[in-house]
């Protein structure tokens, strides 16, 4: 375990008269805690000078620490808990029956070869000091490829043993592995696990990489028809435990950071892909691949990091319009398929449900996206919708129709204009002309209501308006109850 060139007398000092000088002068004849650091030293030495043998060294030492962290933790727990200073590592009793293991047996064997390579030895260092210097020393064996295909992974350059400051066990690969190296061995210990910080949660810097990491993996492995159901499988198994850990840094001095690492990236893991959180809400009557998507069940509990990292509760008018916006750019011009036409319909018709809580009118970052007749998107105001099939549409230079999947009555809560307005009313001859009171065509009505007189009436409506000719036009058919001419006098 020990280097020999360095932790050894030479061969010209081996002689037992002159050893037990040494020994009277200070060399030490029992390995503590101060020997189990020259091991950890070892090893760094070993990998240093290329020994390939390093990493075989380092698991050796891992085992020897794994016992040793399962005797102290059984003394500690049979004083009560009152240890003052360091521990002996000699010759304290340990149960005499099988042992439990962090609720496995522990192999006897081993209980007796770390008694007999400690039977001994003396408490040279306070026990807290000697974990803290061997967490800084380079000895844990290290995986050095992924250990599953697509899992991000920590380059090692060669790199076969690192500081347990920049390990985690394999339980915890899945968390950290692309900033941290992953153990080569097993690590069965609670009490080590916590003596060497691998029960600590990993910082947000380290948690924000991994998830960014995993997200762009994902995607390549997608492009390249990689993908497993196994890899899927292990992704919503390990996923929440990402999040669990993430959301305690809520309402923390290291929050911005993790909203820093993660903007502008796809992290959201609903099942079978990662999404942008600016496409995910709580509750949305829309949904369509890649635009707009539900927040799954499972993730609900986390609910508080989800929402304060740009998730939605549910969409509003800006969101559909930057959603018709994408969906333009993704389609470059081309008509829209029946599911995207469908889509399509759907935004719409939400975006007039928000506009009776929210005017659509006012400004927003992106314009009104309509498909015409021929199911290309438009801008809103390029748009008419029909609502005078009688007429001929020649005249409308400029302008094309809705698609026929948007009915008249939502176009008009989109703002869109109809036929009738641009063909029959031109700005010329409603931006001057007065419009009479309501009031006061409901008394000339009230006064003047006969039938009969209905020409008359019509006069001096024309007279009260300061017409100077009145042109009357008598259609014998019969019309469903609408404006002929002016769309706004319709209900009238």
């Amino acid at each position: 375990m020990l280097h020999g060139n360095v932790f050894f007398p030479s061969d010209k000092f081996l002689d037992p008269e002159i050893l037990d000088s040494l020994v009277c002068l200070g060399l030490r004849t029992t390995l503590g805690f101060t020997g189990m650091l020259d091991c950890a030293r070892s090893v760094s030495l070993l990998h240093d000078s290329g020994d390939t043998d390093a990493s075989k060294h380092g698991g050796e030492l891992l085992d020897l620490l794994d016992t040793l962290a399962f005797k102290l933790s059984n003394k500690r727990e049979s004083n009560n808990g009152d240890q003052q200073g360091g521990v002996a590592l000699g010759s304290s009793s340990i149960m005499d029956d099988a042992f439990l293991y962090d609720g496995f047996p522990k192999d006897e064997t081993s209980l007796t070869d770390i008694d007999s390579f400690l039977s001994s030895s003396t408490c040279d260092m306070v026990e807290e000091e000697f974990w803290s210097e061997l967490k800084l020393i380079s000895w844990c064996p290290v995986i050095p490829d992924p250990a599953v295909r697509g899992l991000p992974w920590l380059k090692s350059n060669n790199q076969v043993v690192a500081p347990p400051t920049s390990v985690r066990p394999k339980s915890q690969m899945w968390m950290v592995s692309s900033s941290m190296f992953i153990l080569d061995g097993e690590c069965d210990t609670t009490y080590l696990q916590t003596k060497l910080g691998w029960m600590d949660c990993p910082n947000v810097g380290v948690l924000t990489r991994q998830l960014f990491e995993l997200s762009k993996s994902y995607q390549q492995l997608k492009i390249h028809s990689l993908l497993d159901l196994d890899f899927d499988a292990q992704l919503q198994k390990e996923i929440p435990c990402l999040y669990s850990k993430l959301q305690e840094y809520i309402n923390t001095d290291d929050f911005n950071k993790l909203k820093t690492g993660l903007d502008g990236v796809s992290w959201v893991w609903i099942g079978d892909d990662f999404v942008s959180p600016n496409a995910l809400a709580f509750d949305s009557p829309v949904k369509f691949t890649p635009y707009l998507y539900v927040v799954p069940s499972e993730l609900s509990e986390y609910k508080d990091l989800l929402i304060k990292l740009g998730v939605r509760l549910s969409f509003g008018i800006s969101d559909y319009l930057h959603v018709l916006q994408r969906l333009q750019n993704d389609v470059h011009g081309i008509p829209l398929s029946t599911d995207q036409l469908n889509f399509v319909h759907r935004v719409l018709e939400a975006i007039a449900e928000c506009c009776l809580e929210k005017p659509l009118f006012e400004p927003f970052d992106n314009p009104l996206l309509i498909p015409n007749d021929f199911g290309v998107l438009m801008q809103a105001g390029d748009l008419v919708y029909n609502d005078a099939p009688w007429l001929e549409n020649n005249s409308l230079i400029g302008r094309h129709f809705v698609h026929p999947i948007i009915s008249n009555d939502l176009a008009d809560i989109l703002g869109v204009q109809s036929v009738r307005c641009l063909s029959l009313v031109s700005d010329d001859l409603t931006k001057d002309l007065p419009c009479m009171d309501y009031n006061k065509v409901n008394e000339l009505l009230a006064q003047y209501g006969d039938s009969e007189f209905l020409l008359f009436d019509l006069l001096e409506l024309a007279d009260c308006c300061k017409a100077k000719r009145l042109h009357l036009i008598y259609d014998k058919r019969e019309h469903p109850r609408q404006s002929l001419l002016q769309h706004n006098l319709g209900n009238f």
